[in-house]
C-alpha cells in the first residue's frame, strides 16, 4: 500500500516539484491549498487537492487524516515588510498547528522546509554551514526572522517531545514551473531588459529538482532534529546573469551597482528612522553580500543530487518562453 504524504505549499515552486516527484516515486499525495491558490499545475498531477487554511485546526485535521508523512513547504515568502507580526500566522502559527496535528496522527516523519536565511552566509572558499547561527541583522526582515523562529520551533519539539522532524533549508532555486514566479523573477528581470544592473554580491543557486529530491529523501534519510542546507552552485550575480545571457542568445548589457549606494540610504535612515528604510537597508546589504552555502551534509546524509546549473537555467528559460512570460 502506498504511503501517504501531506504536502503544504504544493501550488508553489518547490511544493509542485516535491508533489510531482512523490507521485513518480509511488507515494500518495494530499495537498492543502488556500481557497485562492492557483492550482493549474497541480491539476495535471494525480494528487488529492483540499482547499482550506493552515490556520484552521479543522482543515489541517481533514488533510492530514491517514497520512504517514508531512512535508511543510508553505510559507509567506514576500519580503516587503520588516514587521515580524505580518508573518506570524502564516509562518509560525501554521507550523504549530501542523505539529500538533502530526502528533495526533502519529506521523512517521515531518519535513520542515526552512530557509538558508536561518544560517550565516560564507564565502566561496568557506561557504556557510549548518553549525552557523542566525545573522542578527536579518531580524529586520519579517520573512527571514519568522522562518528562523519556525525553524527553531521545530528543533525544540524534536528535543522536548522526540517529535520526528527534520529541517531542510533551500537556497535560491532555479528551474521550470515557477508559475508565480518566485525566484524566477531575477531571471525574468534580465530576460526582459537590455540594460541590467547587478550588485557585487552573489547567491547559492540550486536546481529546484535537486532540492525537491532532497526533501523527499528526508522522509526516510537524515537524522531527526538535524538541519540540512540544500544549496547548489555558488555564483556572483554577474556570473549568473552571464550564463542567462549566453543561453538566451540575446544581448544584455550588465552594469555593476556601486556599494556606495547603501550610504545615502543609511544616512536618510539616521535622519528619518522608519521600518521601510530599515528593511531597504537590510535587503541592499544582502544583495551586496557573498550569500554562499555548502551542501556537503545534505549530499552525504540525504543523497542530494548535484545541481547542473547550466541545464537548470536552460530549462527555466525554455519554460518561461513556452508559457509567454517573455
Amino acid at each position: 500500500m502506498a504511503k501517504k504524504v501531506l504536502v503544504t505549499g504544493a501550488s508553489g515552486f518547490l511544493g509542485f516539484h516535491i508533489s510531482k516527484q512523490l507521485l513518480q516515486a509511488n507515494y500518495e499525495v494530499v495537498t492543502l491549498i488556500r481557497e485562492k491558490s492557483d492550482t493549474r499545475l497541480l491539476k495535471n498531477l494525480n494528487c488529492k487537492i483540499i482547499r482550506g487554511s493552515l490556520s484552521s485546526t479543522k482543515d489541517i485535521g481533514k488533510a492530514i487524516k491517514g497520512c504517514d508523512f508531512v512535508i511543510h513547504a508553505a510559507a509567506k515568502t514576500s519580503q516587503d515588510s520588516s514587521d515580524f507580526e505580518d508573518y506570524r500566522e502564516a509562518n509560525i502559527t501554521s507550523t504549530k498547528l501542523l505539529i500538533e496535528a502530526s502528533k495526533k496522527e502519529k506521523i512517521s516523519r515531518f519535513v520542515f522546509v526552512s530557509s538558508a536565511n536561518a544560517f550565516t552566509m560564507g564565502s566561496k572558499a568557506n561557504p556557510g554551514k549548518e553549525d552557523s547561527g542566525f545573522m542578527s541583522f536579518l531580524k529586520n526582515s519579517g520573512y527571514a526572522h519568522s522562518k528562523y523562529k519556525a525553524h527553531q520551533l521545530i528543533l525544540e519539539e524534536t528535543k522536548e517531545s522526540n517529535f520526528p522532524a527534520i529541517v531542510v533549508a533551500p537556497t535560491f532555486m532555479v528551474g521550470p514551473y515557477d508559475i508565480k514566479p518566485s525566484s524566477g523573477r531575477l531571471m525574468l528581470y534580465l530576460l526582459k531588459n537590455k540594460l541590467v544592473f547587478y550588485p557585487k554580491g552573489g547567491k547559492s543557486f540550486v536546481a529546484v529538482t535537486a532540492a525537491a529530491t532532497a526533501c523527499i529523501n528526508a522522509l526516510k534519510m537524515g537524522e531527526t532534529g538535524e538541519s540540512y542546507l540544500l544549496s547548489g552552485v555558488n555564483l556572483t550575480y554577474k556570473e549568473y546573469f552571464e550564463k542567462i545571457t549566453r543561453f538566451s542568445e540575446e544581448n544584455h548589457f550588465l552594469i555593476p551597482i556601486p556599494k556606495s549606494l547603501l550610504k545615502p540610504v543609511e544616512g536618510l535612515y539616521r535622519i528619518i528612522p522608519n521600518k521601510k528604510l530599515l528593511l531597504l537597508i537590510t535587503n541592499i546589504q544582502m544583495l551586496f553580500s557573498n550569500n554562499y552555502f555548502s551542501n556537503t551534509k545534505a549530499k552525504k546524509e540525504l543523497n542530494m543530487p548535484e545541481t547542473h546549473i547550466d541545464s537548470s537555467i536552460r530549462e527555466s528559460i525554455q519554460w518561461f518562453q513556452e508559457n509567454n512570460y517573455i
